[in-house]
């Protein structure tokens, strides 16, 4: 961390003697403009041209003013020394101890307002003092209570100048803190710093008001006010004079300050705010390394951290979803890329995924190429769905197709296959249901066994009815040492084997109606002289008219296989 900020700060001009000074050289600008309306405002308050009023108004608020900014200076300076500490290691470039680095981010947070509170302090002491001595150099034959009133005049003017001059210090020294702050937080987290002080938007607006708008028209109406009265013992064109330059000069001081503290007030506000936009059109471009840097603990501040804690998410989900997609590829590659063409029967399958991935399965292969006659049907259903499930099934799909390619019934295939799954998934609580079926072409004849599987279809299309083909077998990956029974039943032409998972039949539309298995044996009646690659279309084209317009809950699997010819024209 300390190296990061090391390699940005020591080419940063700001981070130079003359620069960081620049902060004292603000202090003494802002409080010799505290110190001019100090003066302006004493001197307009008396009869122009008493000598013990031109002293009042010169000599004794230069004298405070300067004494007290040199003490309150001193003090900052002592306030932030590990601050000036940190600095000067980064500079040489050493690491700083963490617990100095903890409080020199604390003390960057907090410099404005220590500054200020310093600031408002000297300046309140300083009207105490000139009210002091206005009460104690009174000129010579002025009644104790008119002294008195003049005392309170000049209190109330000089916390006037020091409202002024505190709130200088404040915006201009947080402008040039934020410009430096990410360099004490290369890492963000500038909004969970423990000890430091906010200043929240709606302060910061009210301030800005109360000094360009309430504070130079009150103070206007108050200076005209005391001149109306010197007309009672002063000529009144020379008063009115008075009054005509006094007003012009508080217009331009109140235009001054109006243009400086809000431009400061909108830099505060608009350059965070186009630094988001900015990185907002990166990100909408693609562009997930933008980011936004985090000047201030302020509620911009929280936006800004925020928003690069969402683009972080972004880039994680991004990355997250491109595994996904390639995880998604390799699965689909999984699944049969053609069908093999076996004379004298027509098959076809299907697997539509929910999520990027399932848990769904199905394979139609011939397992011994020697045997080019007999061929292996599969359909699966992984419980759940998702990635856990897309990596079952892939463990799955390679047992069997390693195990089928031996010797041995299709019993004994899924036994082994049970034996071996049940190891692999027996701490994660997954289980899968499987038909898993034998084809030989030339005696139509099909041996099966049903692991936990919802029973296969037979439809005759001579007669129009279904038969169930069922079977007696845990799910696997349950069990390791469960049993399965291979049942055998030969196949005639014109009849057709239809292989499903639930997510079709348990498929709900906005009515919360299932499409249920008498829909489907529907469909496959309406298209039995349809193809097999038909007879899918037709069912996986009413099941999307049916959800619509819901997301699938469900993965949904189907393969469709027809006898089309007489055993005899096989042989």
């Amino acid at each position: 961390m300390t190296e990061n900020i090391l390699s940005v700060s020591i080419d940063n001009p700001l981070f130079c003697d003359c620069e960081w000074h620049s902060f004292n050289v603000l202090h003494v600008a802002a409080n010799a403009i505290g110190a001019g309306i100090c003066i302006f405002y004493f001197y307009h308050f008396e009869p122009s041209g008493h000598l013990p009023v031109l002293y009042d108004a010169f000599v004794i608020p230069a004298i405070i003013t300067i004494s007290l900014t040199m003490i309150g200076m001193r003090y900052q300076y002592q306030w932030q020394k590990s601050l000036m500490d940190y600095i000067h290691i980064l500079r040489k470039g050493q690491d700083a101890p963490l617990k100095l680095q903890i409080r020199a981010q604390r003390q960057i947070l907090n410099l404005p307002f220590i500054a200020t509170g310093i600031t408002l302090l000297m300046w309140g002491l300083a009207s105490l003092l000139m009210a002091v001595c206005r009460m104690s150099l009174h000129p010579e034959g002025e009644a104790f209570s008119e002294s008195i009133r003049h005392a309170v005049r000049i209190l109330g003017g000089t916390a006037l100048a020091g409202l002024v001059t505190s709130a200088v210090i404040l915006f201009t020294m947080e402008t040039q803190c934020r410009k430096i702050r990410p360099l004490f937080f290369p890492e963000g987290s500038m909004v969970k710093t423990i000890g430091a002080y906010q200043l929240k938007l709606r302060i910061r607006m009210l301030i800005t008001f109360f000094l360009t708008s309430i504070l130079p028209l009150g103070l206007m109406a108050l200076l005209s006010y005391n001149k109306t009265r010197m007309m009672a013992f002063m000529d009144p064109q020379e008063v009115l004079q008075s009054m005509l330059n006094l007003t012009m000069f508080l217009v331009v001081i109140g235009i001054s300050a109006s243009v400086v503290l809000s431009r400061q007030f909108a830099i505060s506000i608009v350059d965070p705010i186009r630094d988001i936009e900015k990185a907002m059109i990166c990100v909408e471009n693609g562009d997930l390394t933008a980011s936004v840097l985090v000047r201030s603990n302020d509620e911009l501040g929280v936006m800004a951290e925020n928003f690069n804690k969402m683009v972080d998410v972004l880039k994680e989900r991004s990355l997250i979803q491109q595994s996904l997609n390639m995880a998604m590829e390799v699965q689909q590659n999984l699944l049969p890329k053609s069908i093999p063409q076996i004379r004298g029967i027509d098959m076809a399958g299907a697997c539509f995924y929910c999520d990027e991935t399932g848990g769904d399965y199905f394979d139609i292969y011939v397992p011994d190429l020697s045997s080019p006659d007999r061929f292996s049907v599969v359909v699966g259903d992984v419980s759940d769905h998702g990635v856990p499930s897309a990596l079952v099934m892939t463990t799955a799909r390679a047992l069997l197709r390693m195990r089928s390619s031996m010797s041995g019934s299709a019993a004994q295939v899924i036994s082994d296959v049970n034996r071996q799954l049940s190891r692999d998934v027996e701490d994660s609580g997954q289980f899968m249901t499987l038909f898993y079926g034998e084809l030989d072409r030339a005696s139509l004849q099909l041996r099966w066994v049903n692991a936990g599987h919802d029973p296969a279809f037979l439809f005759d299309t001579h007669t129009g009815q279904f038969q169930e083909l069922k079977g007696k077998g845990m799910a696997l990956g349950v069990f390791d040492d469960s049993v399965y029974v291979q049942s055998e039943r030969g196949l005639l032409p014109g009849q057709s084997l239809i292989i499903g998972t639930d997510g079709i039949w348990e498929m709900h539309n906005r009515e919360g109606e299932m499409f249920g298995k008498d829909r489907l044996k529907d469909i496959i009646r309406d298209h039995a002289e349809s193809s097999a690659a038909e007879i899918v279309q037709n069912i996986m084209s009413d099941l999307e008219q049916f959800h619509y317009p819901l997301k699938k809950e469900d993965d949904v699997t189907l393969v469709v296989i027809k006898i089309i010819h007489e055993q005899t024209e096989m042989r």
